[in-house]
């Protein structure tokens, strides 16, 4: 069952050209209608580009029509870092926590519209037309229909919610979280419709119970409700559900996103229709059991599931820089940035048994435009999720609102090469072009950080607060929404024993290190002694090809450990990163002369 969406073809003539004839030209060529495209195609029309957006859906809107994810993740404290375009639709669709999906797809539209941006939906199959490295156009359809045909443009924006454009050009990237050692990958989401559900009622009892419980205002309800939501026993293989996420629709419907969806291969169209179809069997089923308990819902039923998919995460572009997890954690901002960034490292789940990870929340962060560039291909920019973001840094710039910032950023950035003859490769070397894109942006209303020098987050003056974030840069540490990794806790044996096996995986691409571990260390909870943290050091580094005399001495004689370490009694989680560090980099420390 589907929603009953406003779609919207816009009925914009384009008669593309005939292989033999002359191909379309435009200046800047947007393929894909993620929110990000919309932006990007908005952006680089109003700065004087012929702007074209393309998209094989039916309808624009991406995430935010066709998954029905109308629940904002914003950082709007002290104030709202994401202006300028998004503002606009923000202002447009109401300005709350939560939107209404068919008042978004329509101010989408009319952004198009107002902007002069020709646009085409259901386009056939859109494929890169390549001279050497460069993407020089697009190629629609397979040229068996008047609908196919060729065109160019010296600037193309991939804003396919996949990169998948991008990726045909032979774009370069890493999946999920591989890159960090780790072969898995944010779980999908189906959003479900409720009907039938009594605000009023949903509303007094939340306010009652308090926001232990959960959060609402008029338009939306987010929280644990309690613990009942998490305790929800699926039926179909591979589905679970979360705390909810309810966004009030103009018809009175509520859109849910907390179901969450595992062992889907993104690419594969079969294995996304099954773990949809699991998914739509399922939400009838949650509804009746949120029925139990959640007040309001006494006459709750189910209203239909979104048209696609939420897929949180495939593709990390490797772009010609990247934005780290340090870039975000240090709070760092430079004079060439375009875009503002400040929502936590929040990584949903990635496993049915882990209930996700938050690893830290920053003051504020930029980005520049060179996270949008491929690397090793011209005249091609990827705006979304898929953008150049490592793992950890995607799980605060993947969201939406950030994601418009930046490619508003990336439509000014192509116009402004249009005018002046550059290609994106070339624009993001040249600091007075970056200059002038900067100005604009400011000129339009977006919001730029305040070049300043600011802290990292959490405890950095502790000692072993450098080994925390080398722990964390690969997934095996966490600081949490308050930035405290807790480092003076003191640890049992076996948690070190895990640490270490995860650190053998993660930076040395090996498993024989857990076996090793485990074996000679079976689970127990003792407390991690200091004669314990030598014993399973030394085992991990003779593990690991490093075989030395069992002491301290040892260890530190050749940097395994520093040699200012006296570990106490009971070693604390700050020491236990310290000499997992040793272990980290024991690649550089055994090569040395």
């Amino acid at each position: 069952m589907l929603f009953r969406c406003l779609v919207l073809f816009l009925s914009f003539s384009l008669a593309l050209a005939q292989e033999g004839d002359a191909a379309l030209h435009y200046d800047v060529i947007v393929v894909g209608s993620e929110p990000e495209g919309v932006a990007a195609a908005v952006a680089a029309a109003e700065s004087g580009a012929a702007t074209l957006l393309i998209t094989e859906d039916a309808i624009i809107g991406g995430l935010f029509v066709l998954g029905a994810m109308n629940s904002l993740d914003l950082r709007t404290k002290p104030f709202n870092l994401q202006q300028g375009l998004f503002e606009r639709w923000w202002q447009a669709v109401g300005r709350g926590h939560s939107f209404d999906v068919v008042r978004a797809e329509a101010v989408f539209v009319q952004m198009l519209r107002d902007a002069g941006v020709l646009v085409r939906t259901g386009a056939p199959a859109l494929t890169p037309i390549m001279e050497g490295n460069a993407v020089t156009g697009v190629s629609v359809g397979d040229g068996s229909t008047t609908a196919s045909g060729i065109i160019t443009a010296p600037h193309i924006i991939d804003a396919t919610s996949e990169m998948d454009f991008a990726t045909a050009a032979g774009a370069p990237y890493s999946f999920g979280f591989s890159a960090l050692g780790h072969p898995e990958r944010m779980a999908d989401t189906l959003v479900f419709r409720i009907n039938g559900i009594n605000w009023g009622a949903l509303k007094a009892g939340i306010e009652a119970r308090g926001k232990g419980y959960a959060s609402v205002d008029d338009f939306v309800a987010w929280g644990h409700f309690g613990g009942h939501p998490a305790a929800y026993q699926a039926l179909e293989e591979g589905i679970r559900l979360r705390g909810l996420n309810l966004g009030r629709q103009e018809d009175g419907s509520a859109l849910v996103n907390a179901l969450l969806i595992y062992g889907i291969d993104p690419f594969d169209p079969e294995s996304v229709a099954d773990g949809k179809a699991r998914a739509e069997r399922e939400a009838p089923r949650i509804i009746e059991y949120l029925k139990q308990d959640l007040p309001g819902f006494e006459n709750a039923r189910f209203g239909g599931v979104a048209q696609q998919l939420y897929i949180r995460e495939t593709r990390h572009l490797q772009a010609q820089c990247t934005l780290t997890a340090d870039d975000v954690l240090d709070n760092r901002v430079s004079p060439y940035d375009v875009a503002a960034g400040g929502y936590p490292l929040d990584v949903q789940t990635l496993t049915p048994n882990d209930s996700g990870y938050v690893f830290g929340a920053p003051e504020i962060y930029g980005v520049q435009l060179c996270v949008n560039v491929p690397a090793g291909l011209e005249n091609l920019w990827v705006v979304g999720k898929a953008a150049g973001y490592d793992a950890i840094a995607a799980s605060s710039a993947r969201v939406v609102p950030f994601g418009m910032a930046l490619a508003e950023a990336v439509g000014v950035a192509a116009a402004q090469g249009v005018r002046i003859g550059q290609s994106p490769s070339q624009l993001i070397k040249d600091l007075n072009t970056v200059q002038t894109v900067r100005q604009t942006l400011l000129a339009r209303g977006a919001y730029l950080p305040e070049f300043v020098s600011r802290e990292p987050v959490g405890p950095h003056t502790h000692p072993s607060y450098g080994d925390y974030r080398l722990m964390l840069s690969r997934g095996l540490a966490v600081g949490g929404y308050n930035n405290d990794p807790d480092l003076d806790k003191p640890m049992v044996a076996i948690s070190y024993v895990y640490l270490l096996s995860n650190v053998g995986q993660r930076f040395h691409a090996t498993k024989e290190l857990k076996q090793s571990l485990t074996e000679r260390f079976p689970r127990n909870d003792a407390p991690l002694s200091s004669e314990a943290a030598l014993n399973i050091t030394h085992e991990a580094a003779c593990a690991l090809g490093v075989c030395l005399y069992n002491s301290w001495d040892a260890l530190k004689s050749v940097g395994l450990v520093p040699r200012d370490f006296y570990p106490s009694d009971t070693l604390t989680r700050g020491e236990m990163y310290t000499l997992a560090a040793g272990i980290a980099r024991l690649e550089t420390v055994s090569s040395r002369p």
